[in-house]
């Protein structure tokens, strides 16, 4: 019979109700379908997945630490080393000026009765505070001269004094040392070893100390003093070289280059050594050039590099021709 349907719960469809039915029936599953699986869809990473990620994390955030923090490391230790430098060098620089002076003016241009040159220790022109008698004391850790150092017209009396850790001149306890400055104007109450020194200026951390006998480079320095991070001595290891701190930070050389034996002292309290000191037409073996050579090693608490545990060491050597003499 044409037309006859599908009976559902006592109803009759024709064939294109049916087919309606079965389409109806076919979008209800998907949307049953797509609202069941939505949920799980949604849900996210695992903790599995969150552990590895952090761990990934964590290490290339630990690796960028370290190349900072080394960074910042070398960048203080590099700083330190170039503080060293830098006020070892203003120091230097001013050593070097003060001896441009030394001896100006002297004898040779100032009108004092007698005219005795040089003029030594005691004489006339000597104690006179209008004439310069240029160095009148030298060794290894001490050298005091005179001169219009900073071009006032007045004759000063400088001096320059490496002292121990202790403040001993000549150093006979330990290092580090330091070496000071002074400059007051010359006293005719005093002659010119005896000018009473005003300390105003001072390099510390300096390791060498030497108090080479004869024509000897160096030899005669005092230890330094500590031990280094790992336990050895502070001389065991940084003066492993033993110049280091046996090297004198004064030296003398004539006019041809020769080492001049400044240990024991010369001062011009006789005429021999002045003529050495401050040289005259007669001299054939006197002081024309003054070394100043300086160790330097960085500071135990705020100098140490922080990676290595080494404290930065530098050495600076400046010469000072004595143009006056």
């Amino acid at each position: 019979m044409a037309g006859i349907g599908l009976a559902i719960t006592g109803l009759a469809f024709t064939g294109k109700e049916q087919e309606m039915m079965v389409s109806f029936d076919r979008t209800d599953m998907r949307r049953k379908s797509g609202r069941q699986k939505s949920p799980g869809a949604q849900a996210g990473f695992s903790l599995l997945e969150m552990t590895i990620v952090c761990a990934i994390l964590t290490i290339v955030l630990a690796a960028i630490f370290v190349v900072v923090n080394t960074t910042i490391q070398r960048s203080q230790a590099e700083q330190v080393r170039v503080d060293l430098v830098q006020e070892g060098r203003e120091f230097m620089d001013e050593f070097e000026r003060d001896l441009h002076q030394a001896g100006y003016p002297n004898c040779r241009m100032v009108s004092i009765s007698g005219n005795n040159c040089p003029a030594d220790n005691g004489t006339t022109e000597g104690n006179s505070v209008y004439v310069a008698a240029g160095i009148v004391y030298l060794d290894s850790t001490r050298i005091i001269f005179e001169g219009d150092v900073d071009g006032d017209g007045q004759v000063d009396s400088v001096q320059y004094a490496v002292l121990d850790s202790a403040g001993n001149n000549p150093p006979t306890g330990t290092c580090p040392c330091s070496i000071r400055r002074s400059q007051v104007a010359k006293s005719a109450a005093n002659n010119s070893l005896n000018q009473t020194p005003v300390w105003t200026q001072e390099l510390q951390n300096i390791v060498n100390s030497g108090q080479p006998t004869g024509t000897n480079a160096y030899g005669g320095g005092v230890s330094i003093s500590g031990n280094t991070a790992w336990g050895a001595t502070n001389t065991a290891y940084y003066a492993a070289i033993s110049s280091f701190k046996d090297y004198p930070v004064f030296q003398a050389y004539d006019q041809n280059g020769n080492i001049i034996q400044i240990n024991p002292g010369l001062d011009t309290s006789t005429s021999a050594n002045s003529l050495i000191l401050n040289c005259q037409p007669s001299s054939t073996n006197c002081v024309k050039t003054i070394r100043i050579t300086l160790n330097l090693l960085g500071d135990p608490i705020t100098g140490v590099d922080q990676q290595t545990r080494i404290r930065p060491v530098t050495t600076l050597v400046g010469d000072a021709r004595l143009v006056n003499n």
